[in-house]
């Protein structure tokens, strides 16, 4: 029998279905479902994993956080242990009765280590199979199928053109996975020890998350560090027979008051046109997508977050209806039947706008900088029509093919013109542009913007001025912070991270309330995590040391390091840094311990305000979260309050007693009447909550909580009224009597005799 190992159960499921020609037959065993079929090549199994089917973790001994010393952490030898026991049964079980196992798992480092790591787990089963090289005398037992597309003829050719499993490219993705749990429980021990934040409460560090945080962090700095400084424009409205225009003057920006105001008395009527200029510009359409490129267009251009639209991604990529994306490769390849998927894709009306791409000879389409071998960039796979589709992986589809289609596409040329005025002893100018041939920019609509058109202007020409111009009050804004799309493209400029993991990190930045909002805004602590290691521990803030490792961990796949040797020089570094972090732990904890206090402000009393109180230096009271030291409870109240002051403020409001709480905003944006916070529970979703309890936005959770309570209860009321299977209706179920294991293994010796007599 061959045995098909996939990633998840629907990429099995697809898989068998494309090669048994829909006629697999679906079973399961320990809860995993499997595929069964059989043609002239003999049986076949596909099964599908949950993801890795093993993890490193520490040996038993090293829980204990305040009595493990860290230099022992960083040098245990680190075990395996089941993600999920379920799964690593039913690969044993079927091994037993397999030939010829052929790894089908996604193929870049994270496919090749679970294939990996599922082919030890086959191979301890039944080591008929062969070694861990993939032989048996001789003969090749062990066959990887890599492909790019859950389609047909990907899937098929993958099958045709059987390869063998990268061990480099596994031990790399298994070193990654060494390194990140060494690094990330030895710091988030450190810091969460020396701050002494624990339990629930720990502050979590990681090698590439401490970095990413702190490009936020130092944007955030720049903003802060700002100091506005004033500006004046100068604007004119102007007469035309085709109708008024504004014109804006030459001087972009007045830094004094009085150049402005004689700009302002030296415009007078009427303006005569010195020059009109006209200009073509060729805008050349985009390149084929590759993660980051993608990841940035969704946040920028749909509004989807990097971390959920790799979700939604992978979605797609397992419904067949886009290719892995997961890749590097901006250049597609020869092999692409590029006409047939274009011919597919322009009968569906949504993007007939590119049907002229028929018409070329020969498709040509753009290429980027990067070019590897493993995956194409990412493109539709097939055509369905986005109706078939719901919300944000609608959009996503369409965001897939338009940028397809763009790639081969014209380019967009556009027509710009400036005219330059003379009104009085002062010079204005009005720039216009228009879309002389929107080219890539018909279905890449996303690229277009509104035309800003212009009268027709002639040289010469006289215009009256409409009314008096007037001067805009202005000041110089900061520099604005990052979206997370431009920040998945500084991590990969930087070496952080990969492809499959920077959305990831980010949205761990979210999950410990390291930043909020979106873009990204650090909150106190978060500032504070950074700017103590940036003083005390500068390798941890800065992205060279983990650049570093990523540059090794890319030596191992290409057979130039071992995992040993890259493990062991992380080990080596991870000494010295706890080593430094030892040494400064208490003014470390100082600098973590400032930020998490400001975090627990949360803005000031609207109480206070409304009554004129204020501290004794002026400034407000504010509202702080607060836990009581006898119940140990939190809530937030009022610096105002004073035990022996009946006069002082009191005002208070109830917390979530479990879960991280972070402030959104000081006023919420809803009611804007008090502070807006956001729950992290240790298990769910995070949530809004606004202290407003008649907040409408807590009206709503309110009501949708209790329409999910009534659903609930009219369920359990409906399982009441149905008896259980093979019980009457008004007859309570007959009392099972219960066997103890020594029963049954003497009533299985008997059963064994009986059979053995007859």
């Amino acid at each position: 029998m061959r045995l098909i190992i996939t990633e998840k159960n629907n990429s099995a499921k697809k898989i068998a279905e494309i090669l048994s020609q829909g006629e697999a037959k679906a079973d399961a065993v320990y809860k995993v479902p499997f595929y069964t079929w059989s043609d002239a090549d003999g049986d076949h199994m596909a099964i599908g994993l949950k993801g890795h089917v093993m993890s490193p973790s520490f040996p038993e001994g090293y829980s204990n956080w305040q009595e493990t010393d860290l230099h022992e952490l960083i040098d245990a030898e680190l075990t395996k242990e089941p993600t999920d026991k379920n799964v690593v049964k039913a690969v044993r079980k079927l091994a037993k009765d397999a030939g010829t196992i052929v790894i089908a798992t996604d193929f870049d480092r994270e496919g090749e280590l679970i294939g990996l790591e599922a082919l030890e787990e086959m191979l301890d089963a039944n080591p008929d199979l062969g070694s861990r090289d993939g032989t048996r005398d001789g003969t090749l037992q062990i066959k990887r199928a890599r492909y790019s597309a859950l389609t047909k003829e990907e899937i098929e050719r993958a099958f045709g053109e059987l390869d063998e499993l990268s061990y480099p490219l596994a031990n790399a993705g298994a070193a990654r996975q060494d390194i990140d749990l060494l690094w990330g429980a030895t710091l988030t021990r450190a810091v969460s020890l020396a701050s002494r934040r624990f339990g629930s409460n720990f502050l979590s560090v990681g090698r590439v998350q401490s970095p990413t945080l702190g490009l936020i962090v130092e944007r955030e700095m720049e903003r802060r560090a700002h100091v506005a400084k004033p500006f004046w424009e100068v604007l004119a409205k102007f007469e035309h027979p085709d109708g008024t225009f504004e014109a804006h003057h030459e001087t972009d920006k007045f830094w004094e008051k009085a150049e402005a105001d004689a700009a302002f008395a030296g415009t007078s009527g009427p303006g005569t046109v010195k020059s009109v200029t006209a200009r073509k510009n060729t805008r050349k359409p985009p390149t084929p997508y590759n993660t980051t490129a993608f990841t940035t267009d969704a946040s920028s251009r749909l509004g989807i977050t990097p971390a959920s639209a790799m979700r939604i991604a992978e979605d797609l990529y397992m419904d067949g209806f886009i290719s892995y994306p997961r890749t590097d490769n901006t250049v597609y390849p020869p092999s692409l039947p590029v006409r047939e998927l274009i011919s597919s894709l322009v009968r569906i009306e949504e993007f007939s706008a590119a049907a002229g791409l028929l018409d070329q000879s020969q498709l040509s389409p753009t290429r980027g900088k990067k070019e590897t071998t493993d995956h194409p960039p990412i493109y539709p796979t097939q055509a369905i029509h986005p109706g078939a589709l719901e919300g944000p992986k609608r959009r996503v589809y369409e965001l897939v093919v338009r940028r397809f289609l763009a790639t081969f596409s014209p380019p967009m040329i556009t027509e710009s013109t400036r005219a330059d005025i003379e009104a009085g002893s002062q010079p204005y100018f009005v720039r216009g542009s228009v879309v002389v041939d929107p080219g890539y920019a018909a279905i890449y609509t996303y690229a277009r913007s509104a035309d800003e058109e212009i009268p027709a202007l002639q040289e010469g020409q006289t215009l009256e001025l409409d009314g008096e111009p007037w001067l805009l009050d202005k000041e110089t804004q900061p520099p604005s912070r990052i979206s997370q799309g431009k920040l998945i493209e500084m991590m990969e400029e930087r070496g952080l991270g990969t492809k499959a993991t920077r959305a990831d990190i980010i949205q761990k930045l979210y999950d410990r309330g390291y930043v909020y909002s979106n873009p990204p805004i650090p909150s106190e602590t978060g500032v504070a995590m950074y700017e103590a290691f940036k003083k005390y521990v500068p390798r941890m803030a800065t992205a060279e040391m983990t650049a570093q490792l990523e540059q090794e961990m890319d030596r191992i796949a290409g057979g130039e390091m071992t995992k040993g040797e890259v493990v062991g020089d992380s080990r080596d570094l991870l000494h010295r840094t706890w080593s430094e972090i030892d040494e400064r732990r208490e003014d470390l904890a100082k600098v973590v311990w400032k930020g998490m206090d400001e975090d627990r402000i949360l803005g000031p009393c609207k109480v206070c305000e409304e009554a004129g109180r204020t501290k004794e230096d002026g400034s407000p009271n504010m509202l702080r979260i607060i836990r009581a030291k006898k119940s140990g409870k939190r809530f937030v109240g009022c610096t105002g309050w004073t035990l022996d002051d009946p006069e002082s403020c009191d005002q208070t409001f109830p917390l979530p007693q479990r879960g991280d709480v972070f402030k959104l905003e000081e006023r919420c944006s809803v009611c804007g009447e008090t502070p807006r916070l956001k729950v992290v529970p240790f298990r769910g979703r995070p949530w809004n909550l606004c202290l407003n309890d008649d907040c409408e936005s807590m009206q709503e959770m309110k009501k949708r909580r209790a329409e999910r309570e009534a659903a609930k209860a009219a369920k359990a009321a409906m399982e009441e009224k149905q008896p259980p299977d093979g019980v009457a209706d008004g007859k309570a179920p007959a009392k099972r009597k219960k066997v103890s294991k020594a029963d049954t293994a003497t009533r299985g010796r008997k059963r064994a005799k009986a059979a053995t007599k007859g």
